[in-house]
Order: structure tokens, then C-alpha cells, then sequence
């Protein structure tokens, strides 16, 4: 064989086998990759690296961009075919000659979705957020809250879930301009510790507890504070609509709307 027929031989053999290794790396990468199924009807074909019970971190780009998908976007979640594996992994030649284009392109697809996802994990936890909060008690007293009545009114009230209504002192009804002697209904409160005490009748136009407010809320005069220092009670006729949790540890009071 001459010299220069051997040359172009091995010149090809080494292509041909150049070509067979980036094969390999390319199509043989996905052999162990996921195709996850979103909600809205997108197919993400990539490899997972971890899983939570909120979220799925997968891998993409080689290895090059990691992120994660919030299991709430996700319909299901299956091995990739054969048919997948090779449209996803394998490009056609055109791609290699703008590579570094299509590569950086990719990247910022990329970007753009992890973006996305992160914003969308924001809203969600805003949204919880939202329907939860923490009371410090005043003064460092456990199960006592600032309140403002009306809108106007401060007054220090007992967190009691055993009292039928809100209960606030005559000296609070005299501040809201609230006389117990025009007001005709008579009512008996049950307390926590069961004991009752005849009250008056009255209806609050708000009752706000840090930044939760109720309206239109049921309330009784009584002429005696329940305790010192204390100008009333926040009983149910506030607190049914939430979820009540007093957290000795945090020394709050933890409001949930339902």
C-alpha cells in the first residue's frame, strides 16, 4: 500500500472514530434521562438529580445548568424512549456549524425558565404567607393582644377561646362612644373557666389584631374587667374564622384563616 493511500485511510479511520465518541457523548447521555410531563401540556426531557417532596431538581445542557420544578406544574413524570432520547440528544449537522450561537441561545431559554419557575415559588409562598400570622403578646404577657376596635380604640385584650364573644370593659365602650344604658339586649357571656356574667349586647364595626381584621363583629359590655390590666376579651365571635394556635415557645399567637 502506498504512503499517501495509507494516510487518507487513517485520516478517516480517525474521523470515524472521532465521530463514534461524540456519538457516544451525546446520544449515550441521555440513555438515563426523564421525560417530565408538565400540567400545561410541555414535555422537559432532562436528568434528575434530586427529589423533594415539593420540588424536582433536574439537570440540563450537559450537566451545565441545574434548576428545579415545583411538583404543583408537574403531570407525570416516565423514562425517556428511544425516539426521545435521539430527538432530544442528537442535532442535526447544520446546528455544529453555529454551535456557540445555539449553545448560548440555549442558555438563556434556560435561564429564563429557571427564572420563571423561582418567580412562580415566590408567589406561592406569598400566597401562604398571606394566610398566616404571627401576634407577638403584649408586654410579654402570654394570651394578651393589642386590638384596635372600630378602627380607633386601642384596648389589651385576653385571647380566650372559651368566650362566647368578644368582651370589652365599659371604659373601652365610653372611648367608642358606646353607652351600655341605650343599648336594650341583655346577654350572659360563658368565660373559659365556665362561669357566666350578664353583659350588654353590641356590634363592633371592626376588630383588628395585627394585621387581621374582622367586621361586623359581636361584642358585650361588661362594667367589670375580666383582670388587671386587661380591657377585655377576643372570644369566638372574632376568632372562628381563623385557626387559633397560642405558641408558648414563640410567645404569639399564630392566626390561620381557614
Amino acid at each position: 500500500m502506498k504512503i499517501g493511500t495509507c494516510l487518507v485511510f487513517a485520516v478517516k479511520a480517525g474521523c470515524v472514530l472521532i465521530f463514534f465518541v461524540i456519538f457516544l457523548l451525546t446520544y449515550g447521555a441521555g440513555v438515563f434521562a426523564e421525560t417530565i410531563v408538565l400540567k400545561d401540556g410541555r414535555e422537559i426531557f432532562a436528568e434528575i438529580k434530586n427529589e423533594t417532596e415539593d420540588a424536582v431538581v433536574v439537570s440540563r445542557g450537559n450537566g451545565n445548568f441545574i434548576y428545579s420544578i415545583s411538583r404543583d406544574r408537574i403531570e407525570s413524570i416516565r423514562k425517556s424512549t428511544p425516539e426521545e432520547i435521539e430527538r432530544y440528544s442528537v442535532r442535526p449537522a447544520a446546528e455544529t456549524v453555529s454551535g456557540d450561537a445555539e449553545n448560548e441561545k440555549g442558555r438563556r431559554q434556560r435561564l429564563n425558565e429557571y427564572r420563571l419557575e423561582r418567580y412562580e415559588r415566590q408567589v406561592q409562598a406569598a400566597k401562604k404567607a398571606r394566610g398566616r400570622l404571627k401576634i407577638k403578646f403584649s408586654k410579654g404577657r402570654f394570651g394578651v393582644v393589642d386590638a384596635v376596635l372600630n378602627g380607633k380604640v386601642k384596648a389589651a385584650l385576653y385571647v380566650d377561646t372559651g368566650a362566647s364573644m368578644v368582651l370589652i370593659s365599659g371604659a373601652i365602650a365610653g372611648k367608642l362612644g358606646i353607652n351600655p344604658d341605650e343599648e336594650k339586649e341583655k346577654v350572659l357571656v360563658v368565660l373559659a373557666d365556665g362561669s357566666t356574667r350578664t353583659a350588654t349586647r353590641v356590634t363592633l364595626n371592626s376588630v383588628e389584631v395585627g394585621s387581621s381584621k374582622v367586621r361586623d363583629v359581636e361584642a358585650a359590655i361588661s362594667e367589670d374587667p375580666p383582670g388587671h390590666g386587661l380591657d377585655g376579651l377576643l372570644g369566638m365571635s372574632f376568632l372562628r374564622a381563623f385557626h387559633v394556635k397560642m405558641d408558648a415557645k414563640e410567645n404569639c399567637l399564630v392566626l390561620e384563616r381557614y
